[in-house]
């Protein structure tokens, strides 16, 4: 090859990497501002799988006590996905309960985090 060639290719091989880094870039800061718990957040939203006991266990809790969440399926859905990746999770449930992150099954940590919402739940 020429050097023309070479420097036409590295030119075209530096762009495409740029527009990658940028793209991803892009994802990971939409994610953090869609997924990361505000200060005055009062929403309910769950990191789970379908398989998973632990989040069975927590999606039930919840419906007993008729509280209302969103779900996140972290094997199927983009939105799930980002969403573990922005909070650090390593497993699953991941819940988000107002401001609070709660790692695992922790009924203690979801019972305090849900009280704080003003939901009465078991103590």
């Amino acid at each position: 090859m020429s050097g023309r060639k070479l420097d036409r290719f590295g030119r075209i091989a530096l762009y495409l990497a740029l527009s990658l880094i940028l793209t991803l870039l892009l994802f990971d800061r939409a994610a953090a501002w869609l997924h990361r718990p505000a200060p005055d957040s009062t929403g309910v939203t769950l990191y789970t799988t379908g398989w998973c006991p632990y989040c069975r266990s927590l999606r039930l809790y919840l419906d007993a006590y008729d509280i209302p969440y969103k779900d996140y399926d972290v094997e199927k859905s983009l939105s799930g996905i980002m969403g573990f990746w922005t909070l650090r999770g390593r497993g699953v449930p991941v819940s988000v309960i107002g401001p609070e992150v709660v790692y695992g099954y922790d009924l203690e940590k979801i019972n305090r985090s849900l009280a704080a919402l003003g939901y009465k739940v078991e103590e």
